[in-house]
């Protein structure tokens, strides 16, 4: 497991310098700004933005986008089971939190809602 996360570390380490070279290389050829982050943790959008930038055809986005592609097979796998699982949690909160709010109003509840008008009043 140790080996793991330190090779996902290494990975993401080397995939964030070339990201940084290839967003200035990007601004400069072609006015194009991307997200480093995003594209270090994020499959799709590193591919998309290698799309884009051997679109460039320069030759030093080439060289950039060679050592990129061997990094982004190596991305690790987003966790889709949990992001459902907290779905799950938040919509039974949600349905929770409606279930509280949907008894009736009393009459006790109104005057305590009308008493913080007649505070100004008050003090007269």
């Amino acid at each position: 497991m140790k080996e793991n996360v330190n090779n996902d570390v290494l990975v993401n380490a080397e995939a964030f310098t070339i990201a940084t070279q290839m967003y200035v290389r990007l601004r400069r050829v072609s006015s194009r700004v991307i997200d480093v982050m995003y594209l270090v943790s994020n499959k799709a959008y590193a591919k998309h933005i290698v799309v884009i930038a051997l679109a460039t055809q320069d030759a030093e986005l080439e060289r950039y986008v060679a050592r990129l592609i061997p990094l982004i097979d190596l991305y690790p796998e987003p966790k889709a089971v949990v992001v459902a699982e907290q779905r799950d949690s938040f919509e039974n909160e949600r349905v929770e939190a409606l279930n509280v709010y949907s008894s009736e109003v009393t009459a006790e509840e109104i005057y305590q809602a009308q008493v913080s008008h007649h505070y100004i009043g008050a003090l007269r």
